[in-house]
Order: structure tokens, then sequence, then C-alpha cells
């Protein structure tokens, strides 16, 4: 079961009354619009000069359902890879939307109504260690991102302290970023700092201008939005530089059963399209404000030179990163698990040794 962390009620109590009240504030914001809707994507031209535009000589085209969990920049080389063509590329024909992390994500690649996703680490973990037969095939980060930025006013992360903070969802990235980061610091999650799941990012930066929360835990162009109209950031988690499986691409045993190579061409893809990042700021910007719904360049542009840098073309899960997932999770089953539990290496093993890396690079 998805559970929330923490069992005092005079916590549980408090959020609560929280989690209705920033909701309603979000219902009325006039912000970015929340999760629950993808936007209209860019046309799907291919790359000039890639050989994108008629997917892979020989290759028998595939059907495939995506998701991303949130938006944010980690989820950026899904979304190059689709509008770029990449995917098509390599032979597949990719219907992709947003959806919740956490159960609904699970219920979705449980059902069969998705074959792959860009998500954060533990909802792929989770769904594992329940029985659910996820696992992770490949990884676009290792790295912890996110900062907490507090109410106008506030000086220093230790004035947190019997205060409560947003998070997007619990167990989110956002989540884990902001707990993994207050334990560095000396403050104890649940104990000395209550936590709303706001449900997006919109709608944490909803609770934090309307005074509902002392602080949020954000990423990407919302946590540069914030920072520019004078939130100050308290604490920097990524600068902590903190191993942790960020953005994973995560699918079911039964996906790689009945359609094994489904997961190589999505990795391949997905290679592509964070070469093409590394290399492409324009176009990162231009897709990144187009599903983020901002307008700021500057924001945008702040956003790509923080995330880009982080990306890794051969989508490694490091062991390291996956440890540290099982190592933040509830489940007891979480205990004697091993990173190899959880993550199918065949796939990256073959991206690395294909010859395919080097091949995109030139």
């Amino acid at each position: 079961m998805w559970k929330p962390r923490g069992s005092d009620s005079a916590l549980g109590a408090r959020y609560a009354v929280l989690a209705v009240t920033a909701l309603l504030l979000a219902a009325c914001s006039s912000g970015l619009a929340g999760t629950g809707r993808a936007p209209a994507p860019l046309p799907a031209a291919a790359d000039p000069g890639s050989g994108a535009a008629s997917g892979a000589s020989g290759v028998v085209p595939l059907s495939a359902r995506a998701a991303f969990t949130a938006f944010s920049a980690s989820n950026m080389p899904l979304w190059v890879a689709l509008e770029a063509g990449y995917f098509r590329e390599q032979g597949l024909e990719v219907e992709m939307t947003q959806i919740a992390g956490g159960p609904t994500l699970l219920a979705a690649l449980r059902a069969g109504e998705l074959d792959f996703a860009s998500a954060g680490g533990p909802h792929i973990v989770l769904g594992n260690l329940q029985g659910l037969e996820t696992v992770i095939v490949g990884a676009s980060s290792n790295r912890m991102e996110g900062s907490i930025l507090g109410r106008v006013g506030l000086q220093r992360v230790e004035e947190l302290r019997g205060k409560t903070i947003a998070v997007t969802r619990l167990n989110s990235i956002s989540d884990q970023a902001a707990r993994v980061g207050l334990q560095r610091v000396g403050l104890q999650p649940d104990a000395d700092v209550a936590f709303l799941a706001s449900g997006g990012y919109p709608e944490s930066l909803a609770a934090l201008d309307a005074g509902v929360v002392d602080g949020a835990s954000l990423d990407g162009p919302f946590l540069f939005e914030m920072r520019k109209r004078g939130y100050p950031e308290v604490l920097n988690v990524s600068e902590m530089k903190i191993p942790f499986a960020l953005g994973v691409i995560g699918t079911s045993k039964r996906v790689i059963g009945e359609r094994p190579e489904l997961p190589e061409r999505a990795l391949r893809g997905l290679a592509r399209a964070i070469r093409r990042l590394q290399t492409d700021r324009e176009l990162g910007i231009s897709i990144l404000g187009r599903y983020s719904q901002m307008e700021d360049r500057e924001l945008l542009a702040a956003t790509i030179d923080r995330s880009v840098p982080l990306y890794q073309a051969d989508l490694y899960p490091d062991r390291e990163a996956v440890q540290a997932v099982l190592d933040a999770e509830d489940q007891p089953a979480a205990r004697t698990a091993r990173p190899e539990d959880v993550i199918d290496y065949r796939y990256v093993d073959e991206l690395r040794s294909s010859g395919y890396l080097e091949q995109i690079a030139q």
C-alpha cells in the first residue's frame, strides 16, 4: 500500500487541513496549469539530417504507450525523443501522456495501459517491492536535484523547524529531495518539519504564495520563477551531489516478456534525445517552455543550463543511486532488496556495447 510517512496524530491532522486548503487555493490560482493535462505537442518533425522522419529502415513499426509523472526537467529526454522524432527513428510510434506518480502510475503499468514511463526512482522501486513486477531499465540522471524555498522573510533553513513545506506528492522526487536535504542539515522530516502533498509544482507555488506553507520543495523553471520573485532559497539540495535515481525509465516484466525489443528501441531514442539536448540549447528551451507552459526565456534557459549537464546518454542506472532509493523506502521488503533486484541491465549493457553511443556522438 502507498502510505504517508510519519504517524504523529497532530502532524496528520495538520496535514489534512493544509492539504484541503492548498488544493482549494491551487484551483483558484491563475498560475501555471497543474498536473493532469499535457500541453499540445510540437509538430512531430524530425531533427534535420537525422534520418528520423520515416523510422528505422527495415524495422517493423511498434506502437507504445508512454507517460511522464511531472512537468519537470528530469523528463525532458522523453519529450525530446518524441518531439524530435527519435522514437520514430527507432521504429516506435509512441502515444504519450502525463500521469500522476504513485498508485496511479503503478496501476497503469500493472494493467498494461502503459508500456514505459519516465518517473522518479521511488515510484518504480515501490512497485517492484509491492510485487507489481516493475523494473528500472534506464536512468537519465543519478543525482538528487532540487531546492527548498522559504516564505519571504525566511533566511535560514533552520527557521523551518516546526513549520510546514509543500512537496508535490509523498514519496515523489520533491519529497525525497526535501527529506534527504533536511536530514543532512540536522532537521528530521515529520518530527521537525511537516510535509504537505500539494499535487504538483504549480499547486506548491500557490500554497507558498498564499502563505499556507512556510516553504516548498521545487525544481526546474518553477524554482527559478519563485527565486526571481524574491522567495529565498534556504537549501540547495542539488549542490549536495547526493546519489539518487532521479529520472528513471521504468517498465514491467510483462512488457519485457511480451515485447523485449520495446525497451531497447525506447532507450536508443532517449539516448539520442539526450545527445541533442547536450548540443542544442534552443531546442531544449523551446520544448521545456511548451511542456511547462512558461514563456519566460530567462527561467527556461536557467533550467536547461542546470539540468542538461546531469543527463547521461548511456542511461546507466547507478547502483549507489538505486540503493539510496531503497534506503529511503519504508516498505520492509526494501531492507533485504538489492539494486540488482529492481534493475534490468540488459538494455543499457547492449546500448554501451553496440557502438550506438559512439555513433550518435559524431
